[in-house]
C-alpha cells in the first residue's frame, strides 16, 4: 500500500549515491524524525538540495522505501534562506549534522530537538560566538536521544551538583553517561576527567561566560560524545582540522 506525505518541514543531513543513478537523502524532519528518502534515476529534476536550508519535502512510501516526489525551500525562515554559512560556522554546522546523522534514531519524532536545530542554524547565520551554542546543542542532542540522562545531578546519589565541588565523568552500567562527585580536592590542575560543579551549574543556565566554565563544558561534552561514538572518528572534525591547518 502506497502512502503520500506532503510538504513536511525538513533539513538535509546527509546524502549518498546508490548505484549509478539513484541517491539516498537523509533528512531531519520536524514530525517524522530522521528519515531516508530515495531519489530514483537522475536527481537533476530536483536541482541541488542545499544543506542548512529550511525545506518542504514530499514523498511516497513504496514498501520499506520513501521515494522523493517534491522538494522546495521553506520561505518562512528568511534569515536561513538568505544566509550562507562560511568559515568556522560552516564547519561547525557540518559537525552538528554529522552528530545528528550518527545519533538520531530512525523515524523517532523529535519536535523539540528540531526547534533547537533551527535555533542553532539561526545563531550561526547571525555569526554569534559559536562555542556556547555548540555545547548547548550537543547537550540537547545527547539528552533527547537518551545517550545522557542528566549531567546536573550526581548519577550515583541523585543529588544536584553544587558549585564548590568537583565531578568526574562516569559511564554507569545502569544509568548511562553522567557525572559523580570526585573524591578529594582538586586545584587548577585537576585531572582532565574532572569538572567544576560551578561550571555545570552555569551550563544548566546557559551562561558560559568565562574561560573556565567554557573549557570544563567543552571537555565534558567531548568525552561524552567520544563515548557515544564508541571511539569512531568524525569526518567533520578531520575537515575542520585540515581547514585550520591551511588557513
Amino acid at each position: 500500500m502506497s502512502e503520500q506525505v506532503m510538504f513536511q518541514p525538513a533539513y538535509l543531513l546527509h546524502h549518498r549515491a546508490v548505484g549509478e543513478r539513484d541517491a539516498v537523502f537523509t533528512l531531519f524532519t520536524q514530525y517524522y524524525g530522521k528519515i531516508d528518502v530515495w531519489v530514483k534515476g537522475s536527481s537533476s529534476e530536483f536541482g541541488v538540495i542545499p544543506s542548512f536550508k529550511p525545506l518542504l519535502v514530499s514523498w511516497r512510501s513504496k514498501g520499506n522505501h520513501k521515494i522523493l516526489t517534491e522538494i522546495e525551500i521553506d520561505r518562512n525562515y528568511p534569515l536561513l534562506c538568505s544566509t550562507s554559512l562560511v568559515s568556522n560556522y560552516l564547519y561547525s554546522a557540518l559537525y552538528i549534522n554529522e552528530l545528528n546523522y550518527r545519533f538520531l534514531p530512525e523515524l523517532a519524532s523529535s519536535e523539540v530537538l528540531y526547534g533547537h536545530y533551527i535555533w542553532l542554524l539561526e545563531s550561526m547565520a547571525k555569526q554569534v560566538f559559536i562555542e556556547p551554542v555548540l555545547r548547548i546543542y550537543e547537550l540537547y542532542l545527547l539528552l533527547e536521544t537518551g545517550l545522557v540522562s542528566d549531567i546536573f545531578s550526581d548519577i550515583i546519589t541523585g543529588q544536584s551538583v553544587v558549585p564548590d565541588k568537583y565531578y568526574r565523568y562516569l559511564q554507569h552500567p545502569e544509568f548511562g553517561f553522567g557525572v559523580s562527585e570526585a573524591e578529594g580536592i582538586f586545584n587548577e590542575k585537576y585531572p582532565s576527567m574532572c569538572f567544576s560543579g560551578l561550571s555545570l551549574i552555569k551550563f544548566q543556565k546557559h551562561n558560559l561566560d568565562d574561560e573556565t566554565s567554557m573549557l570544563d563544558v567543552k571537555r565534558l561534552m567531548r568525552v561524552m560524545i567520544h563515548s557515544a561514538l564508541n571511539g569512531k572518528s568524525l569526518k567533520s572534525r578531520d575537515l575542520f582540522i585540515n581547514f585550520k591547518r591551511d588557513a
